[in-house]
């Protein structure tokens, strides 16, 4: 996975003034050079085909469809999803947010507090980003570790060899031939494993 200094952010709304006031609202350096727009009903389409890290649904989208959108967004890995509801079901929407772990936010939102919001789940994005990268590259080297003992284990049981000679023998092939110790782990394995 490769570092981002920006967040994708995709809007589900029916409005196309909520659209503009986005577009011309979120700081560019902060988010994707292009606001994604999507309508309530396109949702589904377009959270399977994209990768966002955070969802905002405006007072438009009817109540039991930010449900099943935000659930959906939770699904495919949408790490914050913002509701922006309508004064009068505020209470409902925020209640139902908590529950599902969202967050909701009385529409009109005062500026300052809609930008730390979407800056709060930027940047819980990218440090979910960031451990997913640490969590694969950790992943990575036990697999390469396991490897390369079902390795050493095969030319100790072939060869008779010390487990310090079979250690051995992967390093220096693998520094003579260039390649990776998982690469001459997976040589043996292939050549040596019944």
């Amino acid at each position: 996975m490769q570092q981002r200094s920006y967040a994708s952010l995709l809007l589900i709304t029916g409005s196309r003034d909520t659209a503009a006031h986005f577009a011309a609202f979120l700081p560019a350096d902060r988010f994707a050079p292009e606001l994604s727009v999507c309508s309530p009903l396109e949702a589904d389409y377009v959270l399977a085909q994209g990768e966002y890290d955070v969802a905002v649904l405006d007072g438009t989208v009817p109540a039991q469809r930010a449900a099943d959108i935000a659930a959906l967004a939770a699904e495919n890995g949408v790490t914050g999803v913002l509701l922006l509801s309508e004064e009068d079901r505020f209470e409902a929407a925020a209640a139902f947010a908590e529950k599902h772990g969202f967050m909701a936010l009385k529409n009109p939102v005062d500026p300052a507090l809609l930008k730390q919001s979407l800056a709060m789940m930027a940047a819980v994005s990218q440090r979910l980003h960031d451990l997913e990268s640490r969590a694969a590259r950790l992943q990575a080297k036990m697999d390469e570790m396991k490897l390369v003992d079902r390795a050493k284990l095969l030319l100790i049981q072939r060869f008779k060899m010390t487990e310090k000679q079979a250690h051995r023998f992967i390093e220096k092939s693998a520094m003579d031939r260039c390649v990776t110790r998982r690469a001459v782990a997976e040589t043996i394995i292939r050549t040596y494993e019944i």
